[in-house]
């Protein structure tokens, strides 16, 4: 068992995207446009801590390169995760113009592009997990794998909500249960680093700086979805639900801080 350990991590993490899915398909009836908007705020306030802790991650490890001995290094992760975050957000768009130019709906190839970008993002939460094992932390392993899985479960709220507002499409659960598996399970991948042994630093800024523009691609469709249906930026309610979302990405990373293990 102690072998799988990792994929283990990288699954409960993971899968809770599928639970937040099945919370908004059967509520939907009693779910108005109203309720579905601050879900769908405090998911993005969630998102949108998880975008400043990423970005924040990348931008100390390339300012500590920020010195003469190390100015090579400096210019090329600088250049090179500049790129990255740029073509993500290029990527992203073009496959999401590509689907409604296929002749997709609006809110499917929406709930899809943001079933993608949180895959790309949860590959990085697993290389978190893998991290902590590879270093003897354990516990801290355990911590994220909780702390991961209580966003997630958000995350399913943002994939849905797009869907379960649009009346002109049949929501049938076994496509929510492939979006939120798109979603999640990447965290199983990520976390099989772990088999590697080798966590080279410019990688991670790389992915790091992926998962961060794959957040901000998607935490922006969610609050614009969410605004639409609370009545713009003058919405008392949105901004509540957002500052409940950020509220409990903090609460949750201060627990695993104060664990300290």
């Amino acid at each position: 068992m102690k072998d799988l350990t990792p994929l283990v991590y990288g699954f409960v993490a993971g899968i809770t995207v599928l639970i937040g899915v099945l919370a908004m398909y059967y509520a939907k009836r009693r779910l108005n446009d109203s309720l579905l908007g601050a879900l769908q705020a405090f998911a993005g306030g969630v998102l949108a801590y998880l975008a400043l802790e990423t970005g924040l991650l990348v931008a100390e490890y390339v300012e500590s390169l920020a010195r003469w001995e190390t100015a090579i290094e400096f210019i090329t992760t600088s250049v090179v995760t500049t790129a990255a975050f740029l073509a993500t957000f290029l990527v992203l768009t073009k496959v999401e113009k590509i689907a409604i130019r296929g002749g997709w709906r609006q809110s499917l190839a929406v709930a899809s592009i943001i079933a993608v970008a949180f895959g790309i993002h949860n590959v990085g939460e697993g290389f978190a997990i893998a991290a902590s094992l590879l270093t003897g932390a354990v516990g801290s392993a355990l911590l994220f794998t909780i702390g991961f899985a209580i966003h997630n479960a958000t995350e399913g709220f943002a994939i849905a909500g797009p869907l379960l507002t649009d009346r002109g499409v049949v929501v049938r659960l076994p496509f929510l249960v492939y979006l939120s598996l798109l979603a999640g399970l990447p965290a199983v991948a990520g976390a099989s680093i772990y088999y590697v042994g080798v966590l080279d630093e410019l990688f991670l800024a790389v992915l790091n700086t992926v998962a961060n523009a794959s957040i901000v691609y998607a935490l922006l469709h969610v609050n614009l979805g969410a605004l639409a249906k609370l009545g713009g930026v003058s919405s008392p309610k949105f901004w509540t639900a957002l500052t409940l979302g950020v509220a409990l990405a903090f609460t949750t990373e201060s627990i695993i801080l104060f664990a300290g293990v």
